[in-house]
Formats: C-alpha cells, sequence, structure tokens
C-alpha cells in the first residue's frame, strides 16, 4: 500500500510528510513496522502497523487527540452534564493489543504519543503499576487504552508529591469509538483522574459545583451560579487560579494543570475541551515568544520518548530533538513564535541534557541504599530515599535512573529478592 494511500484511508488525507516510517522490535521480541503520524491533530500519534513478524496486518492504532482550548471551540450543550477532570502532567501512555496476520492478540505493547513502542524507561516505571486492570480488561477487549503516567519520577511542571508512580486512565478507544475518562472504567478497575467540578444548566442559568476530595481544602463544596457558559467556564479558571495561588502560599508549588471539560456539543456529539488557570494559559499565549517553562515541558517529554537514546541519537542526527520539539510546540503556538524562540529552545535543551549528568552526591546517595535495601529491590530504595532525603524531591527521578543502572550493574533484581 502506497503511502498517499494510507493517508487518505486511514488517516483523513493528512499529508504524506506529516508520517513517518518505523520499524521496531516489542519488548517481547515482535518486529513490527508501519507509519505513525506526528501533525498535532486528531490522529497525532495514531499509526498504522503495516507488518508483523514480516507478515502484512494492517492495523490501526488510534493515540491521543490533540485537545482545543475552551476558548477555541465553546459549544458546549445546554443540555448535559459537563464532568470537568484534573488534567494530570505527566506522559501518555497508549496501550494496545498486537495482533498477528490471522488477527490473534500476541502481546499487549505499551506506547508514546512519538513513537510505536515505549522507551524502556516507561516500561520499567510500568512495572511498579498494578497491572491487573490491563490484564483483565484484554481477557475480553481489544480496544486500546490511554494513560496518564505521572508521579515523582515521571516528574513535570506539577510536582505529584502524593505519588511516586502511577496511571489514570483518560481515554478508550473501542470499535472505532473514542471516549475521554470512559464511563466503563471503574468495572475493569482502572482508576481515573479527579473529578474537580461538574458543569450544567439549571433554568437560565449555567452552574458550577466543586465535587474535589483532593483539594477540598482548598475549593470548599461550593455551587457557583454564573448567567452564560463561558463565564462560567471563567469562573472555573478563577477557581483553578485561587486555587493554585493557595496551594502556593503553603507548599510553594502549583497544584494544578487544569481541567479536561468531558462534554457534549450543540450536536450532541461527544466534545473535550481544556481549561488552565489563567495565569497558566497566559504564559502559553504570551506575543513574547514562547515561555522557557513550556519549552521545558516539551523538552522533557523529549528525553521521556528517547531517554534512553538521546545521546546516541545526537551524535547521529543533531537536529533530531529540534523537530521534536518544534512539533510537539506547534500544538500550543505558531510557526513564527516558534522561530523567533529558537535559541531559547536550544539553550533549554543543552542545559536540561547537562542536568541528566548526575552528580557524585546522588552516586554516593544511590551506593547507600544499594548496601542498605538493595536486596529489597528499587521500590524500597525509593521509599527510604523518600523518607531520609525529603530535601532531594525534585532529584527523585535522577535517583531512580541512578538507581536502575547500578542494580543492573551488579546483577540486582530491581524488585528484590521476594
Amino acid at each position: 500500500m502506497e503511502l498517499e494511500e494510507i493517508c487518505k484511508e486511514y488517516f483523513n488525507d493528512v499529508k504524506p510528510k506529516h508520517m513517518r516510517r518505523f520499524n521496531e522490535t516489542t519488548p517481547e521480541g515482535n518486529n513490527i513496522t508501519g507509519y505513525i503520524c506526528h501533525k498535532p491533530n486528531k490522529y497525532l500519534g495514531s499509526m498504522l502497523i503495516m507488518t508483523v513478524n514480516g507478515e502484512e496486518t494492517n492495523q490501526f492504532i488510534q493515540s491521543m487527540p490533540k485537545i482545543h482550548y475552551f476558548e477555541d471551540s465553546r459549544d458546549i450543550s445546554e443540555h448535559s452534564l459537563s464532568l470537568c477532570y484534573e488534567k494530570l502532567d505527566g506522559t501518555c501512555l497508549i496501550i494496545y493489543p498486537l495482533k498477528n496476520s490471522k488477527g490473534e492478540t500476541i502481546e499487549v505493547v505499551p506506547k508514546t504519543r512519538g513513537r510505536p513502542v515505549a522507551d524502556k524507561h516507561f516500561r520499567e516505571l510500568l512495572q511498579h503499576v498494578d497491572q491487573k486492570p490491563i490484564q483483565k480488561y484484554y481477557k475480553k477487549n481489544d480496544g486500546i487504552l490511554i494513560f496518564e503516567m505521572y508521579g515523582i519520577l515521571n516528574q513535570h511542571e506539577i510536582i505529584h508529591y502524593d505519588t511516586g508512580i502511577d496511571i489514570r486512565l483518560i481515554a478508550e478507544y473501542n470499535d472505532g469509538v473514542f471516549e475521554i475518562n470512559p464511563v466503563t472504567a471503574s468495572i475493569w478497575g482502572f482508576r481515573k483522574p479527579d473529578l474537580l467540578f461538574t458543569l450544567f444548566k439549571h433554568g437560565t442559568d449555567w452552574m458550577v459545583k466543586t465535587k474535589s476530595k483532593k483539594f477540598q481544602v482548598y475549593l470548599g463544596n461550593e455551587i457557583y451560579t454564573f448567567p452564560t457558559n463561558i463565564d462560567a467556564v471563567d469562573g472555573i479558571q478563577n477557581l483553578l487560579e485561587d486555587l493554585n495561588k493557595q496551594y502556593i502560599e503553603v507548599n510553594g508549588i502549583r497544584a494544578i494543570e487544569g481541567v479536561v471539560i468531558n462534554t457534549r456539543n450543540i450536536n450532541d456529539h461527544p466534545k473535550w475541551l481544556k481549561c488552565k488557570p489563567r495565569d497558566i494559559e497566559n504564559e502559553h499565549r504570551t506575543v513574547n515568544g514562547i515561555p522557557r517553562s513550556s519549552i521545558t515541558k516539551e523538552v522533557l517529554k523529549y528525553f521521556d520518548e528517547y531517554g534512553s537514546e538521546v545521546k546516541e541519537i545526537y551524535l547521529k542526527d543533531k537536529n533530531h530533538h529540534t523537530e521534536y520539539i518544534h512539533r510537539m510546540l506547534s500544538e500550543e503556538y505558531n510557526a513564527d513564535l516558534i522561530k523567533k524562540s529558537k535559541n531559547k529552545i536550544e539553550r533549554v535543551f543543552i542545559q536540561i541534557a547537562d542536568s541528566k549528568t548526575v552528580p557524585e552526591s546522588i552516586h554516593k546517595i544511590c551506593e547507600d541504599l544499594l548496601d542498605e535495601y538493595g536486596d529489597e529491590g528499587i521500590r524500597k530504595c525509593m521509599q527510604e530515599f523518600a523518607k531520609e532525603y525529603p530535601f532531594k524531591k525534585k532529584e527523585a527521578r535522577m535517583v531512580y535512573n541512578t538507581l536502575e543502572m547500578k542494580f543492573k550493574k551488579k546483577g540486582l533484581d530491581l524488585k528484590g529478592k521476594n
């Protein structure tokens, strides 16, 4: 099948320039080839697996589409309840069943948005998460599950201090139907992001009700009334911004990146919109170039995708990271802003790459943890690190990666002897 034909049949006429050929090996040793889409639209990260172990399959894998800001698409139905879930700040992890040429599932494979198979760093983090619900799901289903992987060990802008590493189900794709925050999640034992608000129309007014257990002490249990849905979403933005201000006063950091509004449009079709605190949204929409915080976020995503291969990739292709980061920034910013921020992007990349060099003090901490708790596994080491070095929470990710390397070098089992 020619690429132009693939674009038309599977990707709604996405241009061939947005498709990248891949040839990968899965964790269980299956060879897959095909094309993955890099256009920041509904097909971002989606792919067509053309062959498995040399045999034709043509299996389409839906990824997590781009979600637009509420301001860019305000057509919320007046007749449905809108649910506003926390927008977790982590890495989108897609789980899919790999089919052979007979249509049989031969492996369940994790991927990230930019890659057909997740980097080994994420595959190993996934081992620290309860995967029983995933196994239970795939005994009876062939759908694609989309999670957000978050926590201290996968730290981005928002620091989830209460979580080492975990996943929350944010979407499901099954039989051609895509659903964000699927209502069937609890059947299989999946946890979803926390519900923070409900938004609905009552008479002529629009109501916002706080529903958060996680941020109860900051948001309370209140109902707010607004004349229009636009005013109601503005009210949610104000509540989120006030939450962050209170949280910063107490903890010195922001609490939340925003919410995803699970709603329906005026034609009663499912619709998902994002809403962020106004200060964060303004950072993302500045006319004075792209903020460093936004660039840092995308650079960290690049290291998430290619962490174990960054040095090797850079030596072969010094434009690889630039193309990736520019593509991800294009979800939020226009080409002129990206071009204007080119030098800043490169500086941030170099600084973060340098920061990946582990200092001697971290090596010493890891050696001490290994000596004391190595037989009990890496999870025990990280638990003790959190207790003994609470002021080094920001280094937790580096400590984990360094411990992982040392475990393997010494031939120790990551899960411990038991």
